[in-house]
């Protein structure tokens, strides 16, 4: 008798407020793909109450065997000093080498771009403040994420897929992991060692 296969942990990171709905259906599509989910809003985190926070979301990153960050134009779920739980989570499954992929809200690319012209006839930058529509602290992990701070043609692992609906989520996070074999490769592909 063959050996049940263990399921693949697939983390979704912690970014929750105000998209409480889609988060669930990414959570039951990913299940409905035969993924383990740790998820913050879904319950699905180990939760060690002598721990902070953002001590368990990170313990769940170095846990999980894969990860999905997803960044929106609300900086996450909570800030702790001047850490945010969504950025040292994305920051972490980097760090380690995790497998990742990552989802960027329109409204995210948008802003960058905006971001880019806004000075005042004197020449100052203009300061936009975090406010209920829009935090331009996402604007600082988008940009980590495609790893704006190195060359483009040094650049490796740096897609970010931008959305602005729920389906078109769907169709990424289904093309990424609906094929298990494409997945093990990924997880199982040791990089050229050169030298």
């Amino acid at each position: 008798m063959a050996k049940n296969k263990r399921k693949l942990k697939i983390m979704i990171g912690s970014t929750v407020y105000g998209f409480e709905d889609q988060l669930s259906q990414i959570v039951a599509q990913l299940q409905l793909l035969d993924y383990e989910v740790l998820n913050s809003h879904n319950g699905s985190i180990k939760v060690n109450p002598k721990l902070s926070n953002l001590d368990n979301c990170i313990k769940a990153v170095e846990e999980c065997d894969l990860f999905l960050g997803i960044i929106r134009p609300f900086y996450g779920t909570g800030n702790i000093g001047e850490k945010n739980i969504t950025f040292e989570e994305i920051k972490k499954a980097i760090e380690l080498k995790k497998p990742y992929w990552f989802l960027v809200h329109r409204d995210v690319v948008f802003a960058r771009e905006l971001f880019k012209y806004l000075t005042l006839k004197s020449g100052d930058e203009i300061v936009v403040s975090k406010n209920k529509l829009f935090d331009p602290k996402t604007v600082e992990i988008y940009e980590y994420v495609i790893e704006n701070h190195i060359p483009v043609t040094l650049r490796n692992g740096n897609w970010a897929q931008q959305f602005y609906r729920l389906d078109e989520m769907m169709t990424y996070i289904n093309t990424q992991f609906n094929n298990k074999d494409f997945v093990e490769n990924i997880l199982n592909h040791k990089p050229a060692h050169n030298g």
